[in-house]
């Protein structure tokens, strides 16, 4: 599989001295529910999927940081003739752990969402401090998107 493409930017990136606070995109895969979440860059568009998005942070400002990560998927066509695009499911929203480094969301999403095409899937990250609406969003923001993902009619399968 060909990695991901992601980057991250936290309060503490403006200083450019690493232990502050950084954080990381680690994981970003398309998987097919129906092969026992095996990753795939190809799907039937009457198959459900998932999309699994891991995140790790470190630094001396960890346990100083409350509130929410807001995780979305976004959905775009790469080939100019898929009709699916914008948001795909509804922004998951996490709270954040005092000390946790590490976080995940998946989004599962239901057969014959996606129409045949060929798509770039982009994850956002967004942080929302604590005792604030979830309007409000500080400098934390990562992204990532996934290799191109081809949604067809069906595979035929060889042996």
């Amino acid at each position: 599989m060909k990695p991901f493409q992601t980057s991250f930017q936290t309060f503490a990136t403006d200083f450019g001295i690493k232990g502050i606070f950084d954080a990381k995109v680690t994981r970003l895969d398309v998987l097919d529910p129906t092969e026992n979440d095996e990753v795939v860059l190809l799907l039937e568009e009457d198959d459900p999927f998932a999309v699994r998005i891991d995140w790790h942070l470190s630094g001396a400002a960890l346990c100083s940081l409350g509130g929410t990560w807001q995780v979305s998927l976004y959905i775009d066509d790469i080939d100019g003739v898929g009709p699916t695009g914008g948001q795909l499911g509804a922004t998951k929203n996490i709270q954040v752990v005092g000390c946790q480094k590490d976080y995940s969301a998946r989004f599962d999403i239901p057969a014959n969402t996606v129409k045949p095409g060929l798509y770039q899937l982009v994850v956002a990250i967004n942080h929302s401090p604590q005792g604030v609406s979830l309007d409000k969003l500080t400098e934390n923001v990562g992204y990532a998107q996934t290799s191109p993902v081809k949604f067809t009619v069906t595979v035929a399968e060889s042996n």
